[in-house]
């Protein structure tokens, strides 16, 4: 999403510019609380669930995500609800007609950056109590990193967007790190050892007061079906016993457990009655989403090594010892090799196929990665993403159907099955 040709360095990725552009229309990102919330995996759903247990405590919150599954109003939300047609639209009329630095393509313009700019602009206008920021690239030169936020959010680090953040685990760290202020509030989710203590380090430095998974919080997974995941909470004297969240997966219980820190510096005496319904009642699209459970059909983001081992756990806790059907596209510059190490164990049939994205990486060179990998696994190209859908419903049987790889497939997915399954009721109903 960023500009085409556009390096990830200081000098073309101008914060500084950005932030005077924001000047010109009255530093919107200074007019309301703010939270960011940077990391390589779980950042999404760590800014829902957040944005989500604040708002059950009765607040006014905005939340900017990205990216979007459907369609790009979903990037801005307001109390649980995405920008109206009319005031995206004014928004990005007003911004383009106002700023020459939005209504050009120049040096230092992108893509996210005007949405950036929208979200503040939404969010002051409509004097929400907090806004809460998904980063969405990196940290340290992220647009979002324009605000001033009360809290930092950092979710596990892994190795992912490796051309512009670097190739270690540690050099991404570094880049995610830049959201952390001066005499502010961090909260560390769950990383590696060597993360959290650089994460701790770079906090003590700026004086910033520390909330760490397993040190100052602890969520403790107990169990997920497919009705969502249990799971306690502690922190302090609080003791939360058997929370019910509507997501799936033992990471999301830890994603759970980072937004419920951050809420504690937010709301220092939350409800426990309004966590446990807002946490309950929890829904995060294209994020372990289940979109049918008899015979199962599973839509997920996952589009690393990382996350795709996490969703091969979640495969295996949901339905042991049942494989799969996978539907698999990706994008470019991801690691399939760890993707499908991670994937082909849980899977007894493979369709490979392609988003409408730019970016999508073509179906035929994943076949070559899987054969690698596999070479007696069932694998077929469909390129189409609707048509590939229909053919692995058409062969899944009883077996759970994961379909992944990418938010822009699981985006695709989700809606080729809302109209196949609006073209079944209607044939019934005739």
């Amino acid at each position: 999403e960023r500009a085409a040709g556009l390096a990830f360095t200081s000098e073309s990725i101008r914060l500084d510019l950005f932030r005077e552009c924001l000047a010109d229309i009255g530093n919107p990102e200074r007019r309301c609380r703010t939270v960011l919330v940077a990391g390589t995996k779980g950042k999404g759903s760590t800014s829902y669930l957040l944005a989500r247990l604040l708002r059950a405590h009765g607040l006014e919150v905005g939340l900017f995500i990205s990216p979007h599954l459907i369609e790009v109003r979903e990037r801005i939300q307001l109390n649980g609800r995405p920008i109206s047609r009319e005031a995206f639209a004014d928004l990005i009329e007003r911004l383009q007609s106002k700023l020459p630095y939005f209504a050009e393509l120049g040096r230092s313009r992108t893509y996210f950056e005007t949405l950036t700019a929208a979200a503040f602009l939404h969010f002051a206008e409509r004097k929400v109590d907090i806004a809460v920021l998904e980063v969405g690239l990196g940290g340290r030169l992220d647009a979002t990193n324009a605000a001033e936020p009360e809290v930092s959010v950092l979710t596990p680090v892994s190795r992912d967007h490796m051309h512009a953040l670097g190739r270690t685990r540690l050099a991404i760290a570094r880049e995610k790190a830049g959201i952390l202020r001066r005499g502010g509030k961090v909260v560390i989710g769950a990383q590696a050892p060597r993360i959290a203590a650089f994460f701790r380090e770079e906090a003590d430095r700026l004086g910033a007061s520390v909330l760490a998974l397993g040190v100052d919080f602890r969520p403790r997974f107990r169990g997920v079906d497919e009705g969502g995941t249990r799971f306690d909470y502690e922190q302090g004297e609080r003791r939360w016993r058997s929370l019910r969240l509507g997501l799936l997966g033992e990471h999301q219980a830890m994603n759970a457990g980072a937004a419920l820190a951050a809420l504690s510096l937010l709301l220092p005496e939350p409800s426990e009655e309004d966590v446990r319904r807002a946490l309950r009642g929890a829904h995060w699209p294209g994020r372990g989403d289940l979109l049918r459970s008899d015979p199962p059909v599973l839509v997920d983001g996952a589009h690393n090594g990382h996350s795709a081992r996490v969703l091969s756990r979640l495969m295996g806790d949901l339905w042991p010892g049942r494989k799969c059907v996978l539907l698999f596209g990706g994008s470019r510059g991801k690691e399939f090799g760890a993707i499908f190490r991670a994937l082909l164990p849980v899977a007894s049939e493979v369709i490979l196929t392609e988003s409408a994205h730019p970016r999508r990486r073509p179906a035929r060179e994943l076949l070559e990665i899987v054969r690698k990998i596999d070479r007696r696994i069932p694998c077929r190209i469909v390129l189409d993403s609707e048509e590939a859908l229909r053919a692995a419903l058409g062969v899944q049987g009883r077996r759970p159907l994961l379909i992944t790889g990418s938010l822009y497939l699981a985006g695709e997915a989700k809606g080729a099955y809302a109209r196949l399954a609006s073209e079944r009721r209607a044939a019934v109903i005739a």
